[in-house]
């Protein structure tokens, strides 16, 4: 993959999205997305172009110029091999949940985990309870 466009598409196809989820992810029109992968857009915003590389699960800098440079390959050949349950391909609803996830700010994202806990936290209350009346006719 030799140019910007190729490594767009190319990662977008990997990452199991279409054009149009990008754009709505981007916020930006379909058509942008279609010129950045066609070649005819050769100016991306930075901030279009930050969130489409970590949208697309990707190293900028790979995304950018095709190549990863050596601190960047030391890091990734020192870091763990990915859990078994990393590896476990994500569906519908949780591909979703990510996606937009990632998009939020960090302080975001520490809010919404803590009321998520919580409402998984509540959830197992309440099944509990449920058992115990079932299991009290």
């Amino acid at each position: 993959m030799n140019t910007l466009a190729e490594r767009i598409r190319a990662s977008r196809k990997k990452a199991g999205l279409s054009q149009a989820d990008v754009a709505k992810s981007l916020r930006v029109s379909a058509s942008a997305v279609n010129q950045w992968e066609s070649g005819f857009s050769k100016n991306i915003k930075l901030e279009y172009f930050f969130a489409l590389a970590s949208l697309l699960q990707q190293d900028s800098q790979w995304l950018a110029t095709g190549t990863v440079f050596p601190q960047l390959r030391r890091m990734q050949a020192e870091a763990p091999p990915p859990s078994a349950q990393a590896a476990v391909s994500l569906v519908g609803e949780e591909k979703a949940l990510l996606h937009h996830f990632r998009l939020l700010p960090t302080k975001l994202r520490k809010r919404l985990l803590r009321f998520v806990k919580g409402l998984s936290d509540l959830s197992v209350f309440e099944d509990r309870n449920v058992r115990v009346d079932r299991g009290a006719q």
